[in-house]
C-alpha cells in the first residue's frame, strides 16, 4: 500500500486535519508527524498507521528541531509517495528535502496574508517559497484569488465543509444561548459575548475549543458560561443541532488572513441549521447575508449590543436551511479532491 507523511504543528485534534487524514488513510497508510501531547483529543490517531506527536510547545525553536528530527528518520525509514504538509510557516522548515518528494502544501492560515501581502506581492519570495511544491489547496474561491499568477496551475480548492450531518435538530431551550468553539480568543470575538452577557443575564455561552488567551481563559468561567473541553466534530455539531441558537463566527479585520477568512462555522451553520454571528467586514458575510443563515454585526469592535441583543432574540427562528446546501456543503461532496491532489485518484 502507498504511505504518506502528514506534517502539522497540530495534535491531531484539529477537524479539518481529522478529515483529511480519515479520507487518505482509506486508501494510503498514514503516517503522522505533529506537535502536542498524547491523550484522549489525539482524534487522528486512530486512522495512523504511526503516530508521532513531538512534545514540545508548539512553534518553539525546539519542536521545530526535534520535529526535523523525527522527519529526517522517517524519510530513512520508508519511501513515502507523497507529502501533505500544512502551511508556509512550517513548510519551510523541511524545505531542503521537499525537492525530490511529491508534496502538497495545504494552506489554512497563509503568512503572506497574515502580513497583508496577497497575490504578486512579494514574488520573487514566493517562487522560493512554493518552488518545491506540487500542488497547493486553499480553502475558498476568494482566497484562491489571493495567490500570486504563477502558481495558479497548481492550486486548487479545498473547501472547510465538514461531514454531512444526519442528526437531529431539537433545540428544546429556553435561554438564548450561543455556540462560541473552535480557537477562541479576542480576536474571534471573546469580548462581544461578555458585553453581550454582562448586559444580559439571560443570554449563555457554550465553549469548546482552544482558549487562547487569558482574558477567554476567564471568560470561560464565567457564571453564564459552560467550556466543554476539546470535543470531535461530530460532538460539536451535536451541540450545535440540539442545544444552541447561534454559532459565534466573528475575526478581528487586523489582516487579510483575517478579512478573507473561509470559517467552516459557516458551513457548520448549513449542516445543523443553526444561524452564525459574523462581522460585516469579513468578506464571506456576503454568503451568510444571501443565503439567510446568520446575524451580520455592523463591525467587529463598533456595535449597538442593545440593538443586537433584540436581533438575536427576534430572528433566531427566521432563517433558511434546506437538504440540498447541506448536501452540496459537505466534506462527502468534495473530499475525493485530496485524492486526486495525492494522485490516489486520477
Amino acid at each position: 500500500m502507498n504511505k504518506l507523511l502528514f506534517i502539522s504543528t497540530n495534535d491531531g485534534s484539529d477537524m479539518r486535519i481529522n478529515k483529511e487524514i480519515k479520507t487518505l488513510s482509506k486508501h494510503t497508510d498514514i503516517y503522522f508527524l505533529g506537535v502536542g501531547e498524547y491523550g484522549s483529543n489525539n482524534y487522528a490517531k486512530k486512522y495512523c498507521n504511526e503516530f508521532i506527536l513531538i512534545q514540545e510547545k508548539r512553534n518553539s525553536l525546539k519542536a521545530i528541531y526535534k520535529q526535523i528530527k523525527a522527519f529526517l528518520k522517517l524519510k530513512r525509514q520508508y519511501k513515502f509517495n507523497s507529502i501533505h504538509i500544512i502551511n508556509e510557516q512550517l513548510m519551510v522548515f523541511f524545505y531542503p528535502w521537499l525537492f525530490k518528494q511529491y508534496v502538497v502544501l495545504d494552506i489554512f492560515d497563509s503568512v503572506f496574508m497574515k502580513k497583508n501581502k496577497p497575490k504578486n506581492q512579494l514574488k520573487l519570495i514566493k517562487k522560493l517559497v512554493y518552488a518545491p511544491i506540487n500542488y497547493i489547496f486553499v480553502t475558498d474561491s476568494n482566497r484562491q484569488s489571493l495567490m500570486p499568477d504563477f502558481v495558479k496551475s497548481r492550486l486548487g480548492l479545498l473547501e472547510n465543509y465538514p461531514n454531512r450531518y444526519k442528526g437531529d435538530y431539537e433545540k428544546n431551550i429556553d435561554a438564548l444561548t450561543i455556540f462560541y468553539n473552535g480557537s477562541m480568543n479576542n480576536a474571534r470575538g471573546t469580548v462581544f459575548l461578555q458585553e453581550l452577557t454582562d448586559k444580559y443575564k439571560d443570554v449563555k455561552v457554550i465553549m469548546a475549543g482552544w482558549l487562547s488567551d487569558d482574558n477567554t481563559k476567564n471568560f470561560a468561567k464565567a457564571a453564564n458560561v459552560k467550556f466543554r473541553g476539546v470535543l470531535t466534530q461530530l460532538e460539536a455539531t451535536k451541540i450545535a443541532a440540539n442545544e444552541v441558537h447561534y454559532i459565534m463566527c466573528c475575526y478581528e479585520p487586523s489582516n487579510q488572513n483575517n478579512i478573507n477568512a473561509s470559517p467552516n462555522k459557516i458551513y457548520d451553520a448549513i449542516q445543523t441549521h443553526t444561524p452564525v454571528i459574523m462581522n460585516s467586514e469579513v468578506k464571506v458575510s456576503s454568503f451568510v447575508k444571501e443565503k439567510n443563515i446568520g446575524i451580520i454585526l455592523s463591525s467587529f469592535s463598533n456595535y449597538n449590543v442593545d440593538a443586537v441583543y433584540e436581533e438575536l432574540k427576534n430572528r433566531k427562528d427566521s432563517f433558511s436551511f434546506n437538504k440540498e446546501n447541506a448536501k452540496k456543503y459537505s466534506w462527502e461532496s468534495i473530499e475525493h479532491k485530496l485524492l486526486v491532489a495525492h494522485k490516489i485518484l486520477n
